[in-house]
C-alpha cells in the first residue's frame, strides 16, 4: 500500500463526502495558511498544500468536524447549498416500490428461471446476469437526460422523469422518488432483463431493489462491487443514510452505493 493510499479515508470521501465538512475545513486551512504566510510564505504554502491534500484524501482535517460542521452551516443559513431541503434535511436515495407479496415475487422469479436456489442461498441465473450487465454497460454511457428518458420508458406507469441532484427524479401517480445514478441504471436494467424473461410488470418493479443484491459490477462506472461498511459524516450525507454506519454493497472504485444491506 502506498503512502497516499494509507492516508485515504473512503468512508468520508467520494459518494460519502460531507460537503459542509469539506467546505468548513477548506476555509480553516486557507485562513491558517494565510496567517502563517504573513510570517513565512514558505510555511504558509506548505500548510495550504498539505491541508488541501488532507481534505481531498481524508474528507476533513480538524478533529470533530462531523459534529460541528453541519450545525455551523445550518446556523449561517447555507444548508440548502449542500443538498439540504428547506427543513435542513438531506436528500436520500429511494427505491421504486410496488405492493407485491415478497413470497409471490420470489416464487415468480424462481419459476421464470431468473433465480435458482442452492443449499447455501439464492443465485442469479447466468443468462439473466449476462443480459442485465450488458444493459447496464449500455446505460452507463448515457448522459443524464438520456438516462432519464430511458427510465421514463422503463417504468410501467406514467411519470415525469428528469435529472435531479446528480441522480434521477421520478414523479408518478403513486410515488415520487429520487434515485442515485448507479441505482437508476441497475433498476432500469432489471426491468428490461426481467421483461425478457416474461416476468409481469408489477413483479419487475418490486424486484428492482432486491435484484441489486446480486450486482457484481458497478452500474455507473463498471468497477467491482463489494460488501463494505461506510460511516457517513454528520449523521447522513447526500447519499442513502440516516445513521452513522451501514453495511452496503458499493463500488470499490467510485464509491457508488448500490444496495444497503439489512441490519
Amino acid at each position: 500500500m502506498s503512502l497516499v493510499d494509507s492516508l485515504k479515508r473512503p468512508e468520508y470521501t467520494g459518494q460519502n463526502r460531507c460537503l459542509p465538512c469539506t467546505v468548513v475545513n477548506s476555509v480553516i486551512v486557507l485562513v491558517v495558511a494565510l496567517a502563517l504566510g504573513i510570517f513565512s510564505p514558505f510555511v504558509g504554502l506548505v500548510v495550504l498544500v498539505g491541508g488541501a491534500l488532507a481534505v481531498y484524501l481524508r474528507g476533513y482535517v480538524v478533529p470533530g468536524t462531523p459534529e460541528f460542521a453541519p450545525q455551523l452551516v445550518a446556523a449561517v443559513g447555507l444548508s440548502h447549498v449542500f443538498g439540504h431541503d428547506d427543513e435542513g434535511e438531506l436528500r436520500e436515495s429511494e427505491s421504486l416500490t410496488a405492493d407485491v407479496n415478497p413470497e409471490v415475487m420470489l416464487s415468480t422469479l424462481l419459476d421464470a428461471g431468473v433465480l435458482y436456489e442452492e443449499e447455501d442461498g439464492l443465485y442469479l441465473a447466468d443468462h439473466v446476469r449476462e443480459d442485465w450487465e450488458e444493459t447496464m454497460a449500455t446505460l452507463r454511457k448515457a448522459d443524464d437526460e438520456e438516462l432519464a428518458d430511458t427510465v421514463s420508458t422503463a417504468v410501467p406507469f406514467d411519470a415525469e422523469v428528469s435529472p435531479q441532484f446528480d441522480g434521477i427524479g421520478i414523479d408518478g401517480p403513486d410515488m415520487s422518488v429520487w434515485m442515485s445514478r448507479a441505482q437508476a441504471i441497475a433498476d432500469v436494467a432489471t426491468i428490461f432483463a426481467l421483461s425478457e424473461q416474461g416476468v409481469p410488470a408489477s413483479i419487475r418493479l418490486a424486484a428492482t431493489e432486491p435484484m441489486r443484491m446480486f450486482v457484481e459490477v458497478c452500474p455507473d462506472c463498471g468497477g467491482p462491487v463489494e460488501e463494505t461498511t461506510v460511516r457517513n459524516c454528520c449523521g447522513g450525507t447526500a447519499g442513502l443514510y440516516d445513521s452513522p454506519e451501514h453495511a452496503v454493497l458499493a463500488c470499490s472504485e467510485c464509491d457508488a452505493v448500490v444496495y444497503e444491506l439489512d441490519e
